[in-house]
């Protein structure tokens, strides 16, 4: 017994510091939390040059944690997008396997997984091909949501861009000959009344299913004031009658034509044709007569474009 009752205090104090420490760590409350978990190769990373990441399996599950209370504030987000550092080890092109841990998806040693749905995830797979080079002549994207009256003008650093991926896509990509394509470059905020010549730089993005530059593609975009055109067009002329009125009268002579002269910038005036113009004389108000008489035209007003329009001479008889 004196074993046991020796220095009785300091056991009495272990005692309670166990406890506490037990408390702390194992008993206290816990919860269970679900979260979307979605992988993508952009994720991973620690990835020789040789080699990218060709998909991630599964992309996406949902894992069910135990979260002590005190820890739910750290999974805030709906979603849980982790980093994974690919092993060292691993530097030639084929699947490696990972174990799902909370230590994968980057949580707290006191966060634990407790199940996948649907189904049991048990591992993460990242599947690595080998790269391959090549040099492919690239194209300038146009602009677009620019305001009316200006034009723009698109010269890139360097014409022939070196390109990796999949050693079947660059060979692909080598015999057919087709340029390197950009997404289409918007440019927000440029005032209408510019007076100068401006440049804008940026980086291109590529468009899906495109190869990927090895450097960044940069553009230099000329913006300035566009060169502004006019054009005389001959337009048909359609005459609008009261509905009652539409059986009663007819248009003697050939079919009314108008000249009408359109102003505005070059590009959008000289591609504009003659059925673009919808163009007509109203008679829908006051009382329609026999005779001939003067009367302006109307049209439909055409975005970016002025038009002048004229008038034109009917003469209507009324239907026997």
């Amino acid at each position: 017994m004196r074993w046991l009752l020796g220095n009785w205090e300091l056991k009495v104090v272990s005692l309670v510091v166990a406890v506490a420490l037990w408390t702390y760590t194992s008993g206290q409350v816990r919860v269970e939390r679900q979260i979307l978990v979605e992988l993508t190769p952009a994720q991973i990373s620690g990835l020789p040059a040789v080699l990218q990441v060709s998909a991630v399996e599964p992309a996406e599950f949902v894992a069910v944690l135990s979260v002590p209370t005190s820890k739910l504030g750290e999974l805030r987000d709906q979603v849980l997008r982790p980093l994974i550092e690919l092993p060292r080890d691993r530097r030639e092109a084929g699947d490696v396997e990972l174990g799902l841990t909370g230590r994968l998806l980057g949580l707290d040693s006191d966060i634990r997984v407790v199940r996948t749905e649907p189904g049991e995830v048990r591992s993460v797979t990242i599947r690595l091909s080998a790269l391959a080079f090549a040099t492919l002549p690239a194209e300038a994207p146009p602009v677009v949501g620019l305001p009316i009256g200006i034009a723009a003008s698109v010269r890139l650093d360097r014409t022939q861009v070196e390109v990796r991926g999949p050693a079947e896509r660059i060979a692909a990509a080598e015999t057919s000959g087709a340029p390197l394509r950009f997404a289409p470059i918007h440019l927000d905020g440029i005032d209408p009344g510019l007076a100068a010549p401006r440049e804008e730089r940026l980086t291109l993005r590529i468009t899906d299913g495109q190869l990927t530059p090895v450097e960044p593609v940069l553009a230099t975009i000329t913006l300035k004031p566009a060169r502004s055109s006019t054009v005389a067009l001959r337009v048909p002329v359609s005459v609008l009658l009261a509905p009652g009125e539409s059986g009663r009268w007819r248009v003697e002579g050939e079919a009314p034509t108008a000249e009408v002269r359109l102003s505005g910038t070059d590009s959008v005036v000289r591609a504009l044709r003659v059925e673009d113009i919808v163009a007509w004389v109203d008679l829908r108000q006051g009382v329609t007569e026999a005779g001939e008489r003067e009367l302006p035209v109307l049209i439909q007003p055409v975005e970016g474009v002025q038009a002048e329009v004229g008038r034109v001479r009917l003469r209507l008889a009324a239907v026997p």
